[in-house]
């Protein structure tokens, strides 16, 4: 039997950041403590597509609650809208965020059928409910989630309308007295789609005031006649960071109040940032967790003495020269390598998600061209070079997987729990599940191919302490993100548009930091790139499954033209 060689103080610390993670899971499933959450619900619409979606609503709310429904954006899912969820609750409100068909766990395609249709399955819910006074609802749409105004128009029921990130259109009912309707537009200042002065040609139809005298955060109407609109301007925001922004989720959670003045609510003070605090608590004691038991796991599973490190003698150049080579021939035939992953995007059925693996291989295709013109000088063919991490014993090729298939496991869990489940989403729908192997499959080459050169070559010529590896983290990072920075930019240039460069950069920062220093730190724990590849293919390829809508890549890429 092997025997794992740890201390006592790593232990003891293994077990202070695994209390911290579960502590921190407790309480942002608590909090608040007056509000009741239930996860994983469904209702089909009229044209047969079931519709997932979470209520969050008071303990004690009585009867005649009212109700508000959330609706997100595309590339989006009902997670992203928690905060305002949860903070609607806690301001009285039964709150129902929703995946729209072809998106989060919902089934059906995303551009198939009405997704009005969608909103109109949550009405249906709620009518089941008899504790809920469906004459009085409100409604949030985020981005894409704004059609439901054409729901708002179209019933009286709805007496309020909270866009975000989305346009209003010039042909909305009038709120009065007797059927009100109060609207609240709310945008950030960098938001890529949208202006102000977009808003004020809507706000113009519905308040009659002409659009070069209106203001930005100020209020016209008023509540008590119905008729209250605004405006409101958040200054540091773009378009997909509005999602999780406290001013955003405050300002909505205010209007709804003054909608609805007799609801009481449950707890008077702002959620959204004691919920980020307990999130980085849970960050914190999940990544320690996970950091401090690779070494320990490594030892009991690999038997590492035994095995010789993987490493490539192909280039003598410094690190310099060699993390310099490795972008150049990244950002020069990325895009080749793009074109040819293009025939695949084309069968693939989660197009957001072809679009993001499509980048990630133009860099690997650069990263390979690279390797085989270094083996080239020493005449050591290509497939010799990817071959090399599986040139040893059966038992440790086996062994490498266990590992990285039982840290994926523990990182993955620690990553849904915190933020998969909270802020973003990570369980693609039944019909998108059925992808996912491909993903992983198409994802995991890609990973092995960039550990070849980053850890294959450049990670050994750095030094073994923490120092080195917090630096080769780092260049891996650089190099993972300017070609993503650069590809985006331009995407964003030919498209005339910088929506898809604002709403995966934000992303692309914590997920490649995550991918460099994991991959680091278990290629130096066990020898090989094997299971750090696998750790990385898991969390990622179940995150941009499950952001990705349900939709063809032939569509995906006529957006495009």
């Amino acid at each position: 039997m092997t025997r794992v060689d740890i201390t006592k103080k790593r232990i003891i610390l293994i077990s202070i950041f695994l209390l911290t993670f579960i502590i921190g899971t407790i309480l942002i499933f608590i909090t608040p403590i007056g509000i009741k959450s239930t996860y994983g619900k469904t209702v089909t619409t009229s044209d047969g597509v079931m519709i997932s979606f979470n209520v969050f609503e008071p303990k004690n709310g009585g009867t005649n609650k009212k109700a508000v429904i959330l609706g997100h954006g595309v590339m989006s899912n009902k997670e992203m809208l928690k905060d305002f969820a949860i903070e609607f609750a806690a301001a009285g409100f039964v709150a129902v965020p929703f995946d729209f068909r072809g998106h989060g766990q919902s089934t059906g395609e995303h551009r198939g059928g009405s997704l009005t249709n969608d909103i109109q399955a949550i009405v249906s819910y709620l009518n089941t409910r008899l504790d809920i006074d469906t004459s009085n609802l409100a409604y949030l749409g985020y981005s894409m989630g704004g059609v439901g105004i054409q729901v708002v128009n179209e019933s009286t029921d709805f007496k309020c309308f909270i866009g975000a990130g989305t346009r209003l259109p010039t042909d909305v009912r009038k709120g009065n007295s007797t059927a009100p309707l109060n609207i609240l537009m709310i945008l950030g200042r960098y938001d890529e789609l949208i202006s102000p002065e977009d808003l004020k040609v809507g706000l113009y139809d519905y308040t009659g005031i002409p659009a070069t005298d209106l203001d930005v955060n100020q209020l016209y109407g008023s509540f008590q006649e119905g008729n209250a609109s605004m405006i409101y301007l958040d200054d540091l925001t773009n378009h997909v960071l509005g999602n999780w922004d406290p001013d955003f989720i405050r300002e909505a959670r205010n209007f709804l109040g003054n909608v609805f003045p007799d609801v009481r609510p449950v707890d008077e003070n702002y959620i959204m940032n004691t919920r980020l605090l307990i999130l980085s608590l849970q960050l914190f004691g999940g990544l320690g967790f996970f950091v401090l038991i690779i070494d320990p796991l490594s030892q009991l599973i690999l038997k590492s003495k035994e095995e010789e490190l993987f490493k490539l003698e192909l280039e003598d150049g410094n690190i310099i020269s060699i993390g310099s080579k490795t972008f150049a021939y990244s950002l020069i035939l990325g895009l080749p390598g793009i074109f040819i992953f293009i025939p695949i995007l084309l069968l693939l059925f989660l197009a957001v998600a072809g679009f993001v693996s499509a980048l990630l291989f133009g860099q690997a295709f650069g990263i390979l061209i690279l390797l085989w013109r270094i083996g080239k000088k020493r005449d050591i063919r290509l497939i010799e070079t990817i071959k090399k991490p599986f040139k040893t014993s059966r038992s440790n090729i086996i062994r490498q997987f266990l590992l990285g298939i039982l840290l994926a496991f523990i990182l993955t869990l620690i990553i849904y729990l915190s933020g998969g489940l909270n802020y973003i989403g990570m369980i693609p729908s039944v019909i998108k599940i059925v992808w996912v192997p491909l993903f992983l499959f198409i994802n995991f080459i890609i990973f092995m191919v960039y550990g070849l050169v980053f850890h294959g070559i450049l990670q050994n010529k750095f030094g073994e302490d923490t120092k080195s590896l917090i630096k080769v983290s780092v260049m891996i990072f650089g190099t993972l993100f300017l070609y993503w920075f650069t590809y985006l930019f331009i995407v964003a240039l030919v498209m005339g548009s910088f929506f898809y460069f604002g709403s995966f950069i934000p992303f692309a920062i914590p997920l490649f930091l995550l991918n460099a220093f994991t991959s680091a730190l278990i290629y130096k724990k066990s020898g090989n790139i094997i299971a750090g590849a696998i750790v990385n293919t898991l969390f990622f390829t179940l995150m941009i499954c499950t952001i990705s809508p349900y939709q063809s890549g032939l569509s995906f890429i006529m957006g495009f033209i």
